[in-house]
C-alpha cells in the first residue's frame, strides 16, 4: 500500500505536536522539583518529535514539484536537521542520567541548536512558498519552534555554568514555545493539505471528457459544424 505525502505531512505533525508536548510535561517536572524527575518524558517527548520530523521530510519529499523546488528543498532540509536535533537532544538527556551530566548538557545543547536552525530553515522554505492562507501559520509556527529551540540552547548554557535556577526557568519558557508552535503548525499543514486535495479535485473536475461538464447544450453548440436545414413550402 503506498501512502500519500498529505497523509505523512499530517501524521508528522500531530506526532510532533504530541511529542513536543510530552517533552515539555517532563520539562515543567524537572523545573519545579529541582530533579531529574521528568528526564525520563523529555527523552521519550524528543523521540517522538524526532519521528514526526521525519515524516514530515519523507511527505515532502514524494510531494516535491518542480515550481516550488527551492522553498521545499529549504523545507525537506529543514525537517531532517529538526529530526537531527531532536535526536541528538534525546541521546545527551540519557548520557545526562547515566551520570555524564557535562557531556549529556553539551550533546543537548548541540541538539537544541541544530533542531532551531532547521526550524529557521522550514520558516524561510514557508516564506518562499505560494501565497496562501496557511503560509503565514507555517512561518509563524516554525519561527515559534526555532525559537524555543535556540532557548532551550540558552537554558542549557546557564545550567552548564551553574546558573540551574534561570537555566530550568528558560528551558521551561523555550519547552512551551515550542508547544505553541507545533500545533499552529498542525493548522497550518491541515490548511496546506485541503488546498492541495482541493486543487486535485478541480483538476479532476476539470477534465474534458467528465460527466459533471456534459450537458445538452454543450453538445449542440460544441459542433458548429452541425447546421440545420429549414424547408419551407
Amino acid at each position: 500500500m503506498t501512502i500519500r505525502g498529505e497523509d505523512l505531512l499530517i501524521s508528522g505533525a500531530w506526532i510532533l505536536g504530541v511529542g513536543s508536548l510530552i517533552d515539555t510535561i517532563g520539562q515543567t517536572q524537572q523545573t519545579f522539583t529541582h530533579s531529574d524527575q521528568g528526564k525520563d518524558l523529555i527523552i521519550k517527548g524528543n523521540g517522538i518529535e524526532a519521528f514526526g520530523n521525519s515524516l514530515q521530510a519523507i511527505g515532502r519529499t514524494k510531494l516535491l514539484k518542480p515550481e516550488r523546488e527551492l522553498s521545499q528543498i529549504y523545507t525537506i532540509f529543514g525537517a531532517w536537521l529538526e529530526a537531527a536535533g531532536n535526536t541528538t537532544n534525546s541521546v545527551g538527556v540519557s548520557i545526562e542520567l547515566n551520570g555524564a551530566e557535562e557531556e549529556g548538557i553539551k550533546i543537548d545543547t548541540l541538539g537544541s541548536g541544530v533542531q532551531g536552525l532547521g526550524a529557521a530553515f522550514e520558516a524561510v522554505g514557508a516564506s518562499l512558498g505560494e501565497d496562501s492562507s496557511y503560509r503565514a501559520l507555517a512561518i509563524t509556527g516554525n519561527s515559534f519552534i526555532s525559537l524555543g529551540s535556540f532557548l532551550g540552547a540558552i537554558g542549557n548554557i546557564y545550567v552548564s555554568n551553574e546558573k540551574s535556577v534561570i537555566g530550568e526557568q528558560i528551558l521551561l519558557v523555550g519547552s512551551w514555545i515550542q508547544v505553541i508552535g507545533a500545533f499552529i503548525l498542525v493548522n497550518a499543514i491541515t490548511l496546506e493539505v485541503e488546498h492541495m486535495e482541493h486543487e486535485e479535485n478541480s483538476k479532476n473536475d476539470s477534465y474534458p471528457y467528465s460527466y459533471n461538464n456534459y450537458s445538452f447544450t454543450n453538445m449542440i453548440w460544441g459542433y458548429p459544424h452541425l447546421k440545420l436545414d429549414v424547408v419551407t413550402s
